[in-house]
């Protein structure tokens, strides 16, 4: 897959002492929602199978935007990405750092307790309660793992709990093993339901370049020109 992604340069004064970043693999994820009304999203991303580094793409008004976390998320560099059939060109365009002031100086503690219930070495039953005290469940999710030569474990609830269901699914995994979640089936207690799936797995070999000097946004949003 040689050609698969492409990479352009709009310096040259500063290669010499430019970033580089590598990654292996490019993935392709679908979002199903099925209630209450029917929707399907696409995610792709490229990682770095040895670090994690990810660079996600984002398509807004059809211009695709990749954004580079960097330094434990304080820092992002932000390219234009150009698509062209099975070619991604990739332009740096601005780098900026992540306001960290935000975050509480004491862990936020959520009320909501979970369970994970072992099905088979692949598959897991993920319950989400409301409080320690609540029987019926807020969250009800099947997960479908698969090994992979890069770890991808993801539950994409839209809370704090996730980050701390991720960390406790890993411990139950075979640490001799990298896993992705291929597949997960998400029910919630007011009727809402959506899948979320591994549609593309490719590998590629793909370098990043930075430059040493960064160039400063001249826009409030990473999406503008």
């Amino acid at each position: 897959m040689r050609n698969f992604f492409l990479i352009l340069l709009c310096f040259t004064s500063t290669l010499t002492l430019s970033q580089e970043y590598h990654f292996d693999y490019f993935v392709k994820e679908k979002s199903t929602d099925v209630k209450p009304i029917e929707n399907v999203s696409v995610t792709e991303k490229i990682v770095n199978s040895e670090t994690g580094t990810t660079i996600y793409l984002w398509n807004k008004n059809n211009k695709i935007t990749g954004i580079l976390y960097v330094d434990n998320n304080k820092l992002k560099h932000v390219f234009n990405v150009r698509k062209l059939n099975n070619q991604f060109n990739f332009i740096y365009k601005h780098s900026s750092k992540i306001n960290q002031d935000y975050q509480p100086k004491t862990p936020y503690v959520s009320k909501q307790v979970f369970q994970i219930k072992k099905i088979d070495s692949l598959k897991y039953n993920i319950v989400v309660f409301k409080n320690s005290k609540s029987k019926k469940w807020k969250i009800n999710a099947i997960v479908n793992l698969e090994k992979a030569e890069f770890e991808d474990i993801e539950f994409k609830v839209d809370h704090v709990i996730s980050n701390s269901i991720e960390a406790e699914l890993k411990k139950l995994l075979d640490s001799n093993f990298k896993f992705i979640t291929r597949k997960i089936d998400y029910k919630y207690s007011n009727g809402k339901s959506f899948s979320t799936y591994i549609e593309n797995v490719q590998k590629i070999n793909l370098t990043l370049v930075v430059p040493k000097i960064l160039k400063e946004p001249t826009h409030w949003s990473d999406f503008e020109d």
